[in-house]
């Protein structure tokens, strides 16, 4: 194979997984959560709001999304293995571009940099940790401390 050919190869594999994973990524839609109190700086969430039911299949959501009032980006509620619980504020520490959450990963659209579903940086640019804040549970609600 000569370079000619190898790069007109490349190129189309790289065309055909881009439009491939874009049309995977828009199977899935992000679930925004209106229904949440905030009391004293603690936000409180029914566990409830990672469940949803679609074509009579209940699906068990990996993270939900809250946009507080007042807030210039919205908090993903990722929910872990063990019952945990960790909430990341979607602004890119790189820049300040808003994320895009997945079920496995945030991505700026800005620049490429990627986090875990812990906050911390996988790809960069970025170079420091998410904003993260405290969650707890009991049996019923997550809450999640904002200050």
């Amino acid at each position: 194979m000569n370079r000619r050919d190898f790069i007109h190869t490349s190129c189309l594999t790289c065309a055909a997984s881009v439009g491939l994973l874009s049309f995977l990524q828009s199977c899935t839609t992000n679930k925004y959560v209106s229904n949440f109190k905030v009391d004293q700086k603690k936000l409180s969430v029914k566990r409830a709001e990672f469940t949803v039911v679609k074509k009579g299949k209940t699906i068990q959501q990996k993270f939900i999304l809250l946009k507080p009032e007042n807030s210039p980006f919205p908090i993903a509620l990722y929910q872990l293995p063990n019952d945990q619980f960790k909430a990341l504020y979607l602004e890119c520490s790189h820049q300040g571009c808003e994320l895009n959450p997945y079920e496995t990963a945030l991505v700026c659209p800005c620049h490429g940099a990627e986090f875990n579903t812990k906050g911390e940086v996988t790809q960069g640019p970025a170079e420091a940790s998410l904003k993260t804040f405290v969650t707890s549970s009991d049996a019923e609600n997550v809450y999640i401390q904002l200050a």
